[in-house]
C-alpha cells in the first residue's frame, strides 16, 4: 500500500496547479501533450479520491506523466506556478515507478 498522506498531499498540490495552469491557457497557447496529461491526472485524483470507485486499479504513470511535461513546459508560467509544479515533481519523484504496478490504496 503506497503512503496515503504521500498521495494526498500530490493531489492537494495538483489542485492547486491545475487551475493555474487553466488560467495561464487563457492567454497562452498551452501544449495538447500537456493538456492531455493534465487531464489524465485530474481523473486520477478522482479514482484515488474513490470518487470512481476503481481506487484499486490506479496506476502511477498519469502523474508521473503529467509532471514530466508540467516540468517540459514551466517557461509558460508564472513564477508562482513554476515553484507549485517543482514541488509537485518532488513529491511526485518520491511515488516508486511501475507503470504496472497498481496503487492499491
Amino acid at each position: 500500500m503506497e503512503d496515503k498522506e504521500l498521495l494526498e498531499k500530490i493531489i492537494a498540490k495538483q489542485s492547486v496547479i491545475i487551475p493555474a495552469m487553466e488560467k495561464t491557457g487563457e492567454t497562452k497557447d498551452i501544449p495538447e501533450k500537456l493538456r492531455h496529461a493534465m487531464a489524465a491526472a485530474e481523473e486520477w485524483a478522482d479514482v484515488i479520491e474513490k470518487k470512481e470507485g476503481r481506487d484499486k486499479e490506479a496506476r502511477r504513470w498519469p502523474v508521473k506523466q503529467f509532471a514530466e511535461e508540467a516540468h517540459e513546459h514551466i517557461a509558460l508560467f508564472d513564477h508562482e506556478t513554476r515553484q507549485q509544479i517543482q514541488e509537485y515533481c518532488e513529491l511526485v519523484a518520491r511515488l516508486p515507478y511501475d507503470d504496472d504496478a497498481p496503487l492499491g490504496v
